[in-house]
């Protein structure tokens, strides 16, 4: 994958190694009120007046046929009420503690990341659906340095690196592995084991924030510490206003403001998008 480094505008398009991902307005956002607690799961409760089943719809309707009208005075408006979401596993901070020191041995990378404001551009690289989570690159011109110097860098390395014996795959592995990039095809990417089971691995794509199931024999090796001076050339966001509802949003650019951090996660960044 290469990017120019006249593409730095956020209004730009982005060159890609198969193919060209252009700015569009971005599909699938819908406007939502939402708050955030950490836990387990996520927590949607303006579903619960959304999705009335339909046994309870029909006996809504008798009563209210056959109630008397309440005085209008004595009627109140009930407010909407907010979506609770939690924040996911792989962006909370513990979890990105421990990324940070078994692949880069450096946890600076989250203090720098804290201190990004103000108007940017973000390419969107994976979404957690329904919720206001997503995983983007933050348009610079130190990111186009960084894809282009680690993207040529593992694209002369990857058939030198051999495939992992399957006994060396187990959590913490740091690995190659082929990250398909929508319809502009595959390319090998840093990854990191999460889990294993029999043969499968659960590996996060670092660059990517995205979560996938790959067979172990697939794993390339990429121990060597020169792989991993580049930082995650993603971060975790947070939609202020929005919630995503659809994946066409991934490897698209997002135009708009960085507001603050979320303050149970300091590091997820909220994101307005200018309309």
């Amino acid at each position: 994958m290469s990017w120019n480094s006249s593409d730095s505008e956020p209004s730009a398009k982005l060159v890609g190694k198969n193919g060209v991902l252009e700015e569009r307005k971005s599909p699938g956002v819908k406007k939502r009120e939402t708050e955030v607690y950490v836990g387990n799961l996520p927590l949607d409760v303006s579903k619960v007046s959304e999705k009335a089943s339909g046994e309870g719809f029909g006996k809504t309707a008798a009563i209210t046929q056959l109630a008397s009208k309440a005085p209008a005075d004595l009627c109140e408006t009930e407010k909407p009420r907010a979506a609770f979401f939690a924040v996911p596993l792989e962006m909370r901070g513990s979890f990105l503690v421990a990324l940070l020191r078994e692949c880069f041995q450096d946890l600076s990378w989250l203090a720098l990341i804290h201190s990004i404001r103000g108007e940017a551009g973000l390419l969107v690289t994976s979404i957690v659906p329904k919720t206001p989570f997503f995983w983007a690159m933050h348009i610079t011109e130190a990111l186009h340095q960084n894809m282009q110097a680690l993207f040529s860098t593992l694209a002369q390395a990857e058939e030198q690196q051999p495939y992992l014996k399957e006994s060396a795959v187990q959590r913490g592995t740091r690995c190659l592995a082929e990250y398909r990039l929508g319809d502009y095809g595959c390319a090998w990417n840093r990854c990191w084991v999460l889990d294993r089971v029999d043969t499968w691995a659960v590996v996060m794509f670092i660059d990517f924030g995205q979560l996938a199931t790959v067979p172990v024999q697939s794993l390339r090796s990429l121990d060597s510490d020169d792989f991993w001076t580049i930082p995650p050339l993603t971060q975790p966001f947070m939609l202020e206003k929005d919630i995503l509802s659809s994946y066409e949003v991934v490897h698209r650019i997002l135009k708009g403001k960085i507001t603050g951090a979320l303050n149970s996660e300091s590091h997820i960044l909220k994101f307005e998008e200018s309309k």
